[in-house]
């Protein structure tokens, strides 16, 4: 019987990590296409064993866990979700095994929930409020030695995990569709928690040649078959802060068509007859609608 070459083993999860520069005592935020690295045996927690064994007992992993935010007013059965610990995220099967793991910490944070995993975990975890900034866990992970390990490509995994803390810092403003979810304070009390927070650009992994120019490169190399690489957190998150002070418009992608890079952002250059000019040959009602939306109805959350 044929074994399947494709089957990656947690055995060999650690080697790879080992191999591309994890250290021990690292605080690593992971950011995995599970799917890129192959047939890992043992899934999602087999990924967790490999990282937690290649930290060591100083170390901590972390990873996102956000959960899903509903259009306010909520309506139908979304007046009813509450947003606990438990509740599912929809970043991947990464997320949801270190939910599912007795040993993980989850973020107060009612919408951009972390996870993590080792010795700083409650430290990380239990100050990300509803009153923290919502990427603010790396924030502190940046000004603390935080490295970022990005398991896929860059056509799979968006971003390294700095640029939302550097729009954040910079105050540049994002409409968005007014949204929120439902949680319980400390006491047990439900309340509404408002989406408050800029999104992103389409363009974040434009980056990584002036991540590679600056060193902040680590490591490189594969997981399984996933192309892979560390990264130091406080380099990246500072050639951010230099490019996007210059250059604002840097995060965003190329498309004409993309009306979130276009149009909704507080420095957006381009007006409305331009972008329906540029995109004459390829309009349609829907991209109509969605650009006098967002630039008539959507509002700056902040």
């Amino acid at each position: 019987m044929k074994t399947n070459p494709r089957i990656v083993t947690k055995e060999k999860l650690l080697e790879d990590f080992i191999a591309l520069g994890v250290q021990r005592g690292d605080t690593l935020n992971v950011k995995a296409s599970l799917g890129s690295i192959g047939n890992v045996a043992g899934g999602a927690e087999s990924v967790i064993w490999a990282l937690l064994e290649a930290v060591g007992d100083e170390g901590t992993i972390v990873t996102d866990s956000f959960v899903q935010c509903y259009r306010l007013p909520l309506m139908g059965e979304n007046k009813s979700k509450i947003s606990t610990d438990e509740t599912p995220s929809y970043a991947g099967a990464l997320a949801n095994a270190m939910i599912r793991d007795s040993r993980s910490v989850r973020s107060k944070h009612p919408i951009q929930k972390f996870a993590a995993i080792g010795k700083r975990a409650e430290e990380l975890m239990l100050n990300h409020t509803p009153q923290s900034y919502a990427y603010d866990v790396l924030r502190i992970l940046i000004k603390t030695g935080g490295k970022n390990l990005k398991i896929g490509s860059d056509e799979k995994v968006y971003g390294i995990g700095t640029t939302h803390v550097a729009l954040g810092a910079l105050g540049y403003r994002q409409k968005r569709t007014a949204a929120g979810v439902k949680y319980r304070d400390g006491k047990g009390n439900v309340k509404l928690f408002r989406l408050n927070w800029s999104g992103a650009g389409h363009g974040f992994n434009k980056f990584m040649p002036k991540y590679q120019a600056a060193g902040a490169v680590l490591g490189q190399g594969y997981v399984g078959f996933a192309p892979a690489k560390i990264t130091d957190m406080k380099i990246t998150y500072d050639v951010e802060i230099k490019e996007l002070k210059d250059n604002p418009s840097f995060q965003l992608c190329d498309r004409d068509d993309c009306v979130p890079c276009r149009l909704s952002w507080d420095f957006s250059e381009e007006s409305l007859l331009t972008f329906l000019a540029n995109n004459f040959l390829n309009l349609s009602p829907t991209l109509i609608a969605k650009a006098f939306l967002t630039r008539f109805f959507l509002k700056y959350p902040f």
